[in-house]
C-alpha cells in the first residue's frame, strides 16, 4: 500500500512537471513574439517570462518542480554544443585564415583574464572567479547571425565577425572545461600542484574528444548511406542528430564507469565534438540539410530552455534566502563590466596585431557582447558541479545574460551600421 502511494506521488509530480513545461512553452512562444514586435530581442522575451512563471511557481509553493526539468536545459545545452560544432566546417576555418584564429584567441583570453583579475579585486574566492571567467568568454551567435542576415551586411567586419562567433563558443566550451575542472580541484584538495590540476581537465578534454568523435564517425557512416532521393532522408538525419546528442548528453552527465575507473566526459565539449566529427565527414549539402532539420526541431526546446532560466532566477533566489544581493549585485556588475571591456579591448589588440581593416579594429569587440546559450549552459553545469557557490554563478549569469541580450544586439545593429556594412 505504501509502494502504491508513493508510486502514486511520484507520477503525479511528473504530470505536474509536464504541465508547467506545457506552460512554459506556450507563454514563452508568445513572449518572444511580442517582444520582437517591441523591437527587443526574442530571447529577453523568454527569460522575461520565464521569470513571471517563476514568480507564479513559486507563490504556489511547487518552485521545486522547475528541478524536475533539468533534463531539458542539459538536452539544449547539448544541441547548442552540437550546431557550433556543425558550423566548424574545416575549409570554412582554412578560409578564414589567420586574421580570425589570432583575434578569436586573444579576446576570448582577454575577456576571461580580465574578469578573472577584476573579480579577485573585489574579494570573489578564487574558484568561483575562475568559472565565471570561462563563462565571460561565451559569445551568442544567434542575435549576430539574425541581424546580418536581417540587414544583409557584407564587408570587413562582417566577413571576420561571422566565422568568429562559432570559434569563439569552441575556444570558451574548452576553456570552461579546464578553469571548471581547476576550480573544483582548488575547492576540494589541499596544496595541489599544477600538474595535479591539470591532469584532471586533460583527461576530461580528451576522454570527451574521445566519445565525441567516435559518435560523430558512427552518424557519419549512416547518413552517408542514406540515397539523396531517399524521400525519408530527413527523417533519417534527424532521428540520427537526435540519436548523437542523446547519447553524447547522457554519457557526459552519467559518466563511464569501467570497473572502479570513472570516465569523465564534458557535457559541452562531448556534443560539440560530435558536431564538428559529423560536419566534415559528411558533404556540404548534407550538412545543410542537416542543419536545417534540427534547428527546426530544437526550435521549442531552446524557448523552453531560456524561459526555463528565467524561471529558474526566481527559483535561485528564492532557495537562496540566506544569500547576500548587495554582494550578488557587485559581483554581476563586476562581470558584466569586465567581460565587455575584456571583449572590446581583446579584439583591439588582436586586430591590431593582424593590421586588420579600421572597422574590424573599432566595432569587433561590440559585436561580440551578446551572451545567451553557451553561457547558460556553463552556468547550469556550474551550478551542478559547484554546489551552492553554483548557485550564486548561475544568478550572476542568468541577471547579465538579461542584460547581455538587451544591450548586446543594439551595439550589433550600431556596429554595422557605423561601419557602412547594413544593405538594406
Amino acid at each position: 500500500m505504501i509502494i502504491q502511494l508513493l508510486s502514486s506521488a511520484e507520477t503525479t509530480t511528473t504530470y505536474e512537471a509536464l504541465l508547467v513545461l506545457a506552460f512554459i512553452l506556450m507563454l514563452g512562444l508568445f513572449a518572444g513574439r511580442w517582444f520582437e514586435k517591441l523591437k527587443l530581442p526574442h530571447i529577453t522575451g523568454y527569460i522575461s517570462m520565464g521569470v513571471l512563471l517563476g514568480v507564479i511557481l513559486t507563490l504556489l509553493g511547487i518552485g521545486n518542480l522547475i528541478d524536475s526539468l533539468v533534463v531539458i536545459s542539459s538536452i539544449a545545452l547539448g544541441f547548442i554544443a552540437y550546431g557550433i560544432g556543425a558550423e566548424l566546417r574545416f575549409n570554412k576555418l582554412i578560409k578564414s585564415g589567420k586574421e580570425v584564429v589570432v583575434i578569436t584567441f586573444i579576446q576570448a583570453l582577454m575577456a576571461a583574464g580580465f574578469t578573472i583579475l577584476v573579480l579577485l579585486l573585489i574579494k570573489v574566492p578564487l574558484p568561483m572567479a575562475l568559472v565565471l571567467g570561462a563563462i565571460a568568454t561565451a559569445t551568442a551567435p544567434a542575435p549576430i547571425m539574425l541581424l546580418t542576415r536581417k540587414y544583409r551586411s557584407k564587408g570587413p567586419l562582417t566577413d571576420v565577425l561571422l566565422p568568429l562567433v562559432g570559434m569563439d563558443d569552441a575556444v570558451g566550451i574548452i576553456l570552461f572545461g579546464i578553469l571548471l575542472s581547476i576550480a573544483i580541484s582548488i575547492r576540494d584538495g589541499v596544496g595541489l600542484s599544477i600538474k595535479e590540476m591539470l591532469l584532471s581537465p586533460t583527461f576530461e578534454l580528451m576522454n570527451s574528444m574521445i566519445v565525441g568523435v567516435v559518435v560523430g564517425l558512427v552518424v557519419s557512416v549512416i547518413i552517408n548511406f542514406v540515397n539523396s532521393r531517399d524521400y525519408q532522408k530527413e527523417e533519417i538525419f534527424l532521428g540520427t542528430s537526435i540519436f548523437a546528442v542523446f547519447v553524447t548528453v547522457a554519457l557526459a552527465n552519467m559518466g563511464i564507469h569501467l570497473g572502479e575507473f570513472q570516465i569523465h566526459l564534458s557535457p559541452i565539449l562531448t556534443p560539440m565534438i560530435m558536431g564538428i566529427t559529423i560536419t566534415n565527414s559528411i558533404s556540404k549539402v548534407r550538412s545543410h540539410d542537416m542543419s536545417v532539420v534540427v534547428e527546426k526541431f530544437t526550435s521549442p526546446i531552446m524557448i523552453v530552455f531560456f524561459t526555463l532560466a528565467g524561471a529558474e532566477l526566481v527559483v535561485a533566489f528564492a532557495s537562496h534566502q540566506n544569500a547576500d544581493y548587495l554582494t550578488i549585485a557587485g559581483i554581476t556588475a563586476a562581470y558584466v563590466a569586465a567581460r565587455a571591456s575584456g571583449k572590446i579591448m581583446g579584439s583591439y589588440i588582436g586586430a591590431r596585431l593582424m593590421h586588420s581593416h579600421t572597422n574590424v579594429r573599432k566595432y569587433l569587440g561590440i559585436c561580440l557582447l551578446p551572451q545567451a546559450g553557451v553561457a547558460l549552459g556553463m552556468a547550469y553545469q556550474a551550478r551542478t558541479d559547484f554546489g551552492e557557490d553554483g548557485i550564486t554563478i548561475l544568478i550572476v549569469v542568468l541577471i547579465a545574460t538579461l542584460i547581455y541580450e538587451l544591450f548586446g544586439p543594439i551595439g550589433v545593429k550600431y556596429s554595422l551600421s557605423k561601419s557602412n556594412e547594413i544593405n538594406v
